[in-house]
């Protein structure tokens, strides 16, 4: 029997009504209203996506501040980069007492409806030290328990540790060896839950890891391999024709199966890989050679081509000061990640509990890219009497494969709990964070990109439709 809300439900399609998944089912039978919605560019937070701030901070130093978070995500920030300076554990362990820093700025960052993506790095100098290669590994397990304890707050890890500000260069202890960036990769990757990955800062970096330069298939997508949960991520965006060598391959001698290649592979590399991966970073000051290539007609075109999802607001300001002077800096902010909105609907306008209504619904996702990390999509149907009790019922789609640029058509006969009572139901999608302290939490529910939809109290989007129940199911005991 089903459990009646004042808790949501939630059940399963069953598999033999209108075919498999009750996918592209017939209403002929049934009473259909048509909807048109309209879409928006107003500019509002979304979780995993957009414009992000970084806090520097060490060990010792005060954590994440509240009201800090708070304003960041009233500007409609909801990505936070935070980089730990390790120098002083060069060749040390963690103490009890950072561990608990880094701990309580994911608590700070729940609390705020903001997601982390930390990075930690030794060293802040091309000629300064970072730590020996079994000192790494010792701290990366440290980490093992909070990362697992705060995942929810976790976006993904940037891979850090390796060299001149954690961007895996200029080690001073040879981890930037094709053998110890392998070790410590699969080292934080096995530190992570499997739901979260960990971004490397070029992409031969990846391809020395796992010797290949094929990029991710859509059948190892998701599937929690090493490879599939490790990510990229560009700290010199736009700076020049390379990204200041982010597309050379300097392939290793060691692995002779790797032909180098041309910047426009490497690129159509990163957007096969970026379709399921987080992808991100920053701009950094053009070098002199640069010519126009950071200008909004590049910066957009490649943002769209490799999927970018975030973008650090503070550096480069040249850079960014030049697309806010020629006026595409908005639609960099609304496109960046995924951003849903609602084009048509078509739903059924009576059904009796226990049996199925005729659902669908188009959207089209405008960003960049998809969301990068598990998600639900349910439909809800709230009772429009005094009880407003609440009815949820599950869809099997993964908007991971909501590719930026698509259009998406959610269509079944959704079968109605045999215990809903009789009466009008207002209907909603809802997107929440798939983690159960956050399920809750309107702040990290997708919102989608249409007028007069949102409902800020419980991050439902409104449907603009109701379902009569004509009657309900008398159960046997």
């Amino acid at each position: 029997m089903y459990k009646q809300n004042c808790q949501t439900i939630r059940y399963l399609l069953p598999f033999f009504l209108c075919g498999f998944l009750l996918s592209h089912c017939s209403s002929a039978d049934q009473e259909i209203r048509h909807i048109s919605y309209n879409g928006t560019d107003e500019l509002f937070p979304n979780p995993e996506r957009g414009i992000y701030v970084r806090y520097n901070s060490v060990p010792g130093q005060s954590g994440l501040n509240s009201a800090s978070l708070e304003q960041d995500r009233s500007n409609n920030i909801t990505q936070i980069g935070k980089s730990y300076y390790i120098e002083e554990f060069i060749h040390s362990d963690f103490t009890r007492e950072f561990l608990d820093q880094i701990a309580e700025d994911f608590n700070t960052a729940r609390k705020a409806g903001v997601k982390l993506h930390p990075r930690f790095r030794y060293t802040l100098n091309m000629d300064h030290p970072d730590a020996p290669l079994d000192q790494v590994l010792r701290h990366i397990k440290q980490l093992q328990p909070v990362f697992e304890e705060h995942f929810d707050v976790l976006s993904f890890l940037q891979a850090g540790f390796i060299g001149a500000w954690g961007e895996w260069h200029a080690s001073s202890n040879n981890l930037d060896s094709p053998e110890n960036m392998r070790a410590i990769q699969l080292a934080l990757l096995d530190a992570l839950p499997v739901e979260r990955t960990s971004v490397v800062r070029s992409p031969r970096h990846k391809m020395n890891i796992f010797q290949t330069n094929l990029p991710l298939t859509p059948d190892q997508a998701f599937d929690g391999s090493y490879i599939a949960r490790t990510g990229h991520h560009n700290d010199c965006f736009l700076a020049d024709e390379t990204d200041v060598g982010t597309y050379v391959p300097h392939v290793y001698p060691e692995f002779d199966n790797l032909e180098p290649h041309s910047i426009e592979s490497i690129k159509d590399y990163l957007a096969t890989e970026n379709r399921y991966l987080p992808m991100g970073g920053e701009t950094c000051n053009p070098r002199p050679d640069a010519g126009d290539r950071y200008h909004c007609e590049t910066a957009l075109a490649e943002m769209d081509r490799l999927h970018w999802s975030y973008l650090h607001r503070d550096y480069s300001r040249h850079i960014l000061n030049t697309w806010e002077d020629q006026g595409c800096m908005e639609e960099v902010e609304r496109r960046l990640g995924y951003r849903l909105a609602m084009l048509e609907g078509a739903f059924g306008m009576k059904s009796d509990a226990g049996d199925t209504f005729y659902f669908d619904l188009t959207l089209q996702n405008q960003g960049f890219a998809s969301p990068f990390n598990p998600r639900d999509v349910q439909v809800v149907l709230r009772s429009t009497g005094e009880s407003g009790k609440e009815w949820t019922i599950d869809l099997p789609d993964d908007p991971r494969y909501w590719f930026g640029g698509s259009d998406i058509n959610l269509n079944y006969n959704l079968r109605l709990p045999d215990e809903i009572p009789a009466g009008e139901y207002n209907m909603f999608l809802f997107l929440p964070d798939p983690v159960e302290q956050l399920r809750k939490r309107p702040e990290y529910a997708i919102r989608l990109a249409n007028e007069d939809t949102w409902e800020q109290s419980t991050g439902y989007n409104r449907l603009g439709h109701q379902i009569v129940i004509l009657n309900e199911t008398t159960l046997l005991p």
